[in-house]
């Protein structure tokens, strides 16, 4: 349930000097690559919340250790210089099929990347313009960091023809991880930009060329 608090903190943007982009979408929809191209057109430094999610999972930490301690042999990969690595696949599908431990599993992980997203935003100070890459932007309240937002739009069909092809999935798995998220057409009330990138060609590109002049 979404309170009226809730979707009115959506409007709220960072007032500060620093340009903060803010680039979500659901799943698949080419958030990383979207970034890449800015990166590489406009130098533009990147702070992604998945890589702070994977750091989160490091054999050495003591999040790792947790959940590794509550799933045990079903998520054990391998084990590397004495430290046991968590099959991430296999996680995930843990997660995506129970909402109890999908919950669990954020409520550790995302206090470790709102601090490493802070320490980044700190490092980053002196930059001009900065993009975030964040996918549970809405879900996880961080609208009020982001100067804007560009939200990555991409059909459902293409979605799961893309989770299919990427992470090996099944058509439910693909759908499983899509109705994770919040649906695409409530969060675009609440965006400032929106890249359309449903086709298998360069016209994303070209949306963004005139949209940063790059």
């Amino acid at each position: 349930m979404i309170h009226q608090q809730q979707t009115n903190n959506f409007c709220l943007r960072w007032k500060g000097k620093q340009r903060r982009i803010a680039i979500t979408g659901g799943i698949a929809s080419g958030k990383t690559r979207v970034g890449d191209f800015l990166y590489q057109a406009k130098q533009w430094p990147i702070l992604d919340a998945d890589v702070y999610a994977h750091e989160a999972l490091n054999p050495t930490s003591k999040i790792s250790k947790k959940v590794l301690l509550r799933y045990g042999n079903q998520i054990i990969e391998k084990s590397k210089k004495n430290h046991q690595i968590i099959n991430r696949k296999a996680l995930a599908q843990i997660v995506f099929q129970n909402n109890n431990e999908k919950n669990w599993l954020e409520a550790i992980i995302h206090p470790f990347i709102n601090k490493r997203i802070a320490e980044e935003l700190e490092k980053f100070k002196s930059s001009s313009v900065i993009l975030l890459i964040i996918p549970l932007l809405f879900e996880k309240n961080y609208t009020s960091i982001c100067s804007e937002i560009l939200f990555i739009d991409c059909s459902r069909p293409k979605q799961i023809e893309r989770l299919q092809k990427r992470d090996k999935l099944s058509i439910d798995q693909a759908n499983q991880r899509i109705d994770a998220q919040w649906d695409n057409s409530f969060k675009k009330q609440f965006v400032d930009f929106i890249i359309d990138n449903s086709n298998d060609d360069d016209s994303w590109k070209e949306q963004l060329k005139k949209l940063y002049d790059c």
